[in-house]
């Protein structure tokens, strides 16, 4: 059984005896070069690791972030202050909001930002510093959500109600007539997004297209014709991605699934086990960015409430889990709450700490704390036969050791299942290989029997934790 399908996405279906599959804190990287089944077609590659930049403030929320135009400096939202921070990442308290949690989204029309928590609208003028909360007597209402910019105009709606507003060009003072009703069906507007100058108005239920016109007191007319019938029930997982964007859906049947705008209409991205995965939890409060590392770009998407990571690969169209461990190595939703680009740097803030770091690909900790990787792979069934299991061997990139401390002697832990992932072996542990030693190899003999077996392999070792296929040799009984 050379080459049996170790590596793969995340995949646990309704019955774990249909699909048990789980791939945390790796991504798969693809090799078009190479045939499909053949050794290192799919290859697992680490997850960033986080490194501390700085802290505004200890113990609140990092809830958005945004670079300033001449990529000199970077916004970030931390609880309830806004602060101005510089290259060497020194920050400055300049603002003030009226609230302390909940995610938001920075936009900006190339003079000043632009953001609204529910409660009010505010903006900050790049060049003065100065921030300022928009008088309640600005626009047709007070408050909003979401922002978004196009063709100069900064655009947001009214929370629980079909309107929504624009600024004046190139302003962030919205003249009072400046505002119109996404009517074509019953709904609430939940938020709107611009893409390639459209912009969709993500409702309860439905969506509806409008563009600018030129139109005045208000520029925007509706597209004739760009009625869907999927809504949005997160207005915080919006994120671009590609050429689109995507979110996490809600219509009159159902809701769950993730989809991508493709055109006027909607391409669900999401596979049934991340759809199965969400069953019965709350994902109204899904909080979603999107990034490029290493030509790979992922939308990666966080439940707070029901605490977990989805990730998905746009360039393999595949995904996978991105997880943190606390100390008792309990998997809990991934650390980043928002992201920026800053001097090409990732940048991520945290969800709880006030801290905000780089993603990096060389750092295999998250400021110093565990990554706990895991790959569970497909079942091992032939007829149901009695199977013997002589020698399992991973093949990860040898000679990564580390030259002191932990990972001087990296380990990797198998376990497997023989009762098709019901419960699992104790654990077996062998060395991946110390530093410079290329040609070590990792293999576990004498895996005993089963009819229906599941094989994982975990590492928590600071290392790079490549893995490129896996053999295995045994045979099959005659029952």
């Amino acid at each position: 059984m050379a080459d049996f399908g170790f590596v793969g996405p995340a995949y646990t279906a309704p019955s774990i005896y249909q699909d048990a599959q789980e791939l945390i804190n790796w991504y798969l990287e693809v090799d078009p070069n190479i045939a499909q089944g053949e050794r290192g077609k799919y290859t697992m590659y680490p997850t960033p690791g986080l490194t501390l930049k700085c802290t505004p403030t200890v113990n609140t929320e990092v809830r958005a972030m945004r670079a300033y135009p001449d990529g000199t400096k970077f916004l970030a939202i931390c609880g309830n202050t806004l602060y101005s921070i510089t290259s060497a990442f020194v920050a400055t308290s300049v603002g003030t909001l009226g609230t302390a949690t909940g995610p938001l989204n920075i936009t900006d029309n190339g003079l000043s930002a632009y953001f609204c928590d529910g409660l009010s609208r505010y903006t900050f003028n790049y060049s003065t510093s100065a921030f300022a909360v928009v008088s309640a007597a600005d626009g047709a209402f007070t408050g909003g959500g979401r922002a978004d910019v196009v063709d100069n105009f900064i655009i947001y709606p009214r929370l629980n109600s079909q309107q929504w507003a624009a600024t004046s060009a190139l302003s962030t003072t919205t003249p009072a007539l400046s505002f119109a009703s996404a009517d074509a069906n019953p709904d609430q507007l939940v938020a709107p997004v611009v893409n390639n100058r459209q912009v969709f108005l993500l409702k309860q239920y439905n969506s509806e297209v409008w563009i600018d016109v030129g139109a005045f007191p208000f520029p925007f007319q509706r597209i004739p014709g760009s009625n869907t019938q999927h809504g949005c029930i997160a207005p915080n997982s919006i994120a671009l991605l590609g050429d689109s964007f995507a979110f996490v859906s809600q219509d009159r049947r159902g809701q769950g699934l993730i989809l991508m705008a493709n055109g006027y209409t909607f391409t669900q991205i999401s596979t049934h086990a991340v759809v199965n995965d969400l069953v019965g939890q709350v994902i109204s409060d899904a909080v979603a960015y999107s990034y490029q590392i290493e030509g790979h770009e992922f939308y990666v998407v966080s439940f707070p409430t029901a605490d977990k990571t989805w990730v998905y690969d746009l360039s393999t169209q595949l995904w996978h889990k991105w997880l943190s461990v606390d100390s008792f190595n309990i998997y809990h939703r991934h650390r980043s709450n928002c992201a920026v680009l800053f001097q090409n740097m990732i940048l991520v803030g945290d969800y709880a700490n006030g801290k905000i770091y780089a993603l990096d690909n060389s750092v295999y900790t998250e400021d110093g704390s565990v990554i706990r990787r895991l790959r569970r792979c497909v079942h091992l069934v032939k007829d149901y036969k009695q199977q013997f299991f002589d020698r399992l061997q991973i093949r990860f990139q040898p000679g990564v050791g580390l030259s002191v401390g932990q990972g001087s002697d990296p380990q990797a832990m198998l376990r497997w299942s023989n009762d098709g992932g019901s419960t699992y072996s104790s654990e077996h542990w062998k060395s991946i290989g110390r530093i410079g030693k290329y040609k070590d190899r990792v293999i576990w003999r004498r895996l005993g029997t089963a009819r229906d077996r599941i094989f994982e392999v975990s590492i928590t070792d600071p290392v790079k934790a490549v893995i490129i296929s896996a053999d295995l040799e045994g045979d099959v009984g005659d029952n």
